[in-house]
């Protein structure tokens, strides 16, 4: 099947599109071929499928001019052109945008963007990068190397696998379930919470809480400017925690026989709690810094911690 429409080349089924037009339009597809799709606000679903083909179906926005559907090789393109007139982001309405509900073959890449609109992705098994200025994402049952981002909106995930990495500015993350090897999150004015299962995770924010519950993990990495962390997790031997903030709470909760050397530092000050062990704080004679240094159980794993003005607290689980 795949080969033989390969060989057919470009296929497009473009055409001027009325305002509140109904689509239902299918291609065939290479089974692990690569889909992009933009248009610029509504509402879209994209699900993967079983079929060899990708199929569009809702209705188009209010301003839409030109629908584009069309296939070039093993790439599909669908895209939602405007009127110019009116603007990309002018006094935007939910009638403005398209209602779409688009189905991809299971193992295809996806390549989404857009401007003002919600989108929902699950069943893809070959990737994919999201991208919106304001608009929620939710995302599940996705693997490979997924890269999703917004301006304005939360992003919500659930069994994710592979390599993720989630990123918003002006929002919240949510990502349960989640298997992949890798985890990133990344919010600048948000929270980030996280059930995870991942061995390799790192949480960034600068306003906003970070809380992570998480299992096994060989590497870890948190970093909040005025936020605060409560990170609870297994250290794997030879495992190594780094964790800094500015003026933000740290507090970090691991198996009650972990084995790691610990080095926690308050550079102006702050404030540092061990309830892993009897070793004390230590003060510096002059200026208002503070530190402590010890191995627990053996020390094979290592955990720094490090904050200018606030809070360190290690314990057990």
């Amino acid at each position: 099947m795949k080969q033989l429409w390969l060989g057919v080349g470009l296929c497009v089924l473009t055409s001027m599109a009325l305002a509140g037009e109904k689509v239902d339009r299918t291609l065939d597809a290479s089974d692990d071929g690569y889909v992009n799709i933009e248009h610029l606000g509504g509402y879209a679903t994209i699900k993967g499928w079983s079929k060899d083909q990708v199929q569009v179906k809702g209705e188009l926005g209010d301003r839409t001019e030109k629908f584009i559907f069309e296939r070039n090789g093993n790439e599909v393109t669908i895209k939602v052109k405007v009127k110019e007139s009116r603007g990309w982001n002018n006094n935007w309405s939910d009638e403005d945008g398209d209602n779409l509900e688009i189905f991809v073959p299971l193992n295809s890449q996806i390549n989404y963007t857009s401007v003002n609109a919600n989108v929902e992705v699950s069943d893809i098994k070959g990737g994919a990068d999201i991208d919106t200025v304001n608009g929620e994402i939710e995302v599940s049952d996705m693997s490979g190397r997924l890269r999703i981002g917004a301006v304005n909106g939360d992003i919500k995930s659930k069994n994710l696998s592979g390599d993720v990495k989630l990123e918003t500015i002006n929002g919240d993350i949510r990502d349960q379930d989640s298997t992949a090897k890798e985890s990133s999150y990344h919010s600048v004015n948000g929270d980030i919470y996280s059930l995870s299962s991942s061995v390799e995770v790192k949480a960034e924010t600068v306003n906003g809480e970070i809380e992570l519950n998480l299992d096994k993990v060989d590497s870890l990495s948190l970093n909040t400017v005025n936020g605060s962390v409560e990170a609870r997790l297994e250290l794997a031997k030879q495992g190594y925690v780094k964790a800094s903030s500015v003026g933000g709470s740290i507090e970090l909760y691991f198996q009650k026989d972990v084995s790691a050397r610990f080095d926690l530092q308050g550079h102006a000050g702050g404030r540092i709690v061990n309830k892993l062990s009897d070793d004390k704080v230590q003060k510096a004679k002059y200026g208002p810094s503070r530190w402590l240094e010890f191995t627990h159980n053996g020390g094979s794993g290592q955990v720094k911690v490090s904050t200018v003005s606030g809070t360190i607290k290690v314990d057990s689980k």
